[in-house]
């Protein structure tokens, strides 16, 4: 299987310099998890604080694309911003609670939602 190189697309949100909007295509496993991971923690490096990732296009997770999403949360957490989850299909759904993630990510029904609560 190839790794697919629109896996991850990153857009600004409108009125919030310090945010991004994360648009997850596709799967996250362990193909390309550590990828992804240290792509979005190099928005921290600059002055994004705030990430929403919109799971309504990311057809399956597994432990290792779980575990950096943790490890995103936890980064972004330690800088002080938040990090929202929003569109989380049925089958995404069930890993993370399975694994108890849910307790640990702010997860919101949908994306207007996830929005809604940057202001």
């Amino acid at each position: 299987m190839s790794e697919n190189p629109e896996l991850l697309s990153i857009e600004t949100i409108e009125n919030c310099p310090k945010a991004r909007l994360l648009r997850f295509v596709g799967d996250l496993d362990s193909t390309n998890a550590e990828a992804t991971s240290n792509r979005i923690v190099e928005l921290l490096d600059g002055e994004v604080t705030t990430l929403v990732a919109d799971f309504s296009r990311l057809r399956y997770i597994n432990s290792t694309g779980l575990g950096a999403l943790l490890f995103v949360n936890k980064k972004v957490k330690g800088v002080g911003g938040v990090f929202k989850v929003a569109n989380v299909n049925e089958n995404v759904l069930e890993i993370i609670e399975i694994i108890g993630a849910d307790q640990l990510l702010e997860i919101h029904r949908t994306l207007e939602e996830a929005l809604a609560s940057l202001n």
